[in-house]
């Protein structure tokens, strides 16, 4: 039977502590904060490489659909890692995971930087996929462990900025060094910051902060949850993703070739637009915790995603007006994350993890179209192609959201 959340004293395994009055004061927003920066590097990981996929190409003697691919081959092993790792933190808590995570994430970065050929940057980003899809697959059950459900919306609001943060600082700070010392001296610096944050959350994050279910139980907890209301939130989670990454992976590609402007301005043109992302998620997530219907928050967001990537991707009024209209997407697409996230987590505590593992997974799986199709599509069909993709699937997600909106109504009846 699905167990719905519905207050701070939330239904628990036995031995799990009480969110609310064993975790106030400095541990949980120290804790909050290390784990924003952890989710920040382990994102940035992910995105690091799009500033430099044209100068990849010429240097690896490939072409930017293969490069562009490198961010799916990331993509896969993130996607069954987080699936993994949810369930297996489930069993022996979220620390181990969350460091083990980071840890893999640094040899990553530190082989990509040292790899002499296009196959064996295939190769770490692989592995590094394995290492991001560990620490995402269990940050956010290690923080929806600390926060009752009237606070939870904000709190993994926080950990979503520090995705967002990834863009707003990460890559046009990544952008920057690589403008001085080239793509591979950017990877050693985003592997030494990520060696730095392991430590971090070595320190802050609490030995326990799940259950002792094994992992057989958390398996079938999970299976017995993911009926047709949660399988609209993962797909428009999913659909959410092709909106994002469409977007993230190619911009700076598309105003390099639109407007032939440098790494440096491109910098600061990331910069301005992921900004977007940042207040998005900070207005997201006070809004997900005052309204009562928190997939329609997401669908909303995913339909106005749908109306402002045509203008974005297929207009070119000029560098400030296009940025503009960047920092207009990020901000909406990014209003109804915060709201799919807390409508996951309060499906089930005993499954928590694992649930929020998958929903990484179908995430990921919006990673691997948006870049593996996205690059077919412009070498194939121009930005347009990209354009109608984002489109269709923010279209898609918003019913999707919206539908699961629907049968949780239906099942709060019966």
């Amino acid at each position: 039977m699905t167990t719905i959340e519905a207050s701070s004293t939330e239904g628990r395994p036995s031995g799990q502590p009480l969110t609310q009055d064993t975790d106030q004061g400095l541990g949980r927003q120290t804790m909050i904060v290390v784990l924003c920066l952890g989710t920040f590097l382990a994102t940035g990981n992910g995105v690091s490489i799009t500033p430099f996929l044209l100068q990849m190409a010429d240097e690896l003697g490939t072409d930017l659909a293969a490069v562009g691919n490198l961010v799916a081959f990331m993509s896969v092993p993130w996607g069954i890692t987080s699936l993994v790792a949810g369930t297996a933190s489930d069993r022996v808590g979220r620390k181990p995971i969350l460091v083990a995570g980071l840890l893999v994430l640094v040899a990553s970065l530190f082989g990509v930087a040292w790899s002499a050929s296009y196959t064996w940057v295939a190769v770490w980003r692989t592995f590094g996929g394995i290492g991001g899809g560990a620490f995402m697959g269990t940050v956010f059950a290690a923080v929806a462990d600390r926060f009752p459900s009237s606070e939870r919306g904000r709190a993994l609001g926080w950990i979503v900025t520090g995705q967002s943060l990834s863009l707003v600082l990460g890559v046009p700070v990544v952008a920057y060094i690589g403008s001085l010392g080239g793509w591979r001296s950017a990877m050693v610096a985003q592997g030494c910051a990520t060696f730095v944050a392991a430590i971090a959350v070595w320190l802050a994050v609490p030995r326990r902060t799940s259950s002792r279910a094994s992992a057989g139980a958390a398996a079938t907890s999970v299976l017995k949850v993911v009926d047709p209301r949660v399988l609209g939130l993962l797909g428009a989670g999913t659909m959410e993703r092709v909106c994002y990454a469409g977007v993230v992976v190619f911009l700076a590609t598309y105003l390099q070739i639109s407007y032939g402007i440098s790494l440096e301005v491109i910098a600061i043109a990331l910069g301005i637009v992921s900004l977007g992302n940042l207040i998005g998620n900070l207005i997201g997530g006070y809004l997900t915790d005052r309204v009562s219907g928190r997939p329609l928050l997401a669908a909303a967001s995913l339909a106005a995603s749908a109306l402002v990537a045509p203008p974005l991707l297929l207009w070119q009024p000029g560098v400030a007006l296009t940025v503009a209209l960047g920092l207009l997407y990020a901000t909406v697409n990014s209003l109804g994350r915060p709201a799919l996230l807390a409508s996951l987590s309060e499906v089930s505590s005993e499954a928590r993890g694992a649930l929020l593992g998958l929903n990484i997974t179908f995430a990921s799986f919006g990673w691997i179209g948006a870049t593996a199709l996205g690059g077919w599509l412009i070498a194939s069909f121009g930005f347009g192609g990209l354009a109608t993709l984002t489109a269709a699937t923010g279209l898609i997600g918003a019913a999707l959201a919206t539908a699961s909106w629907f049968l949780g109504r239906s099942l709060a009846r019966t």
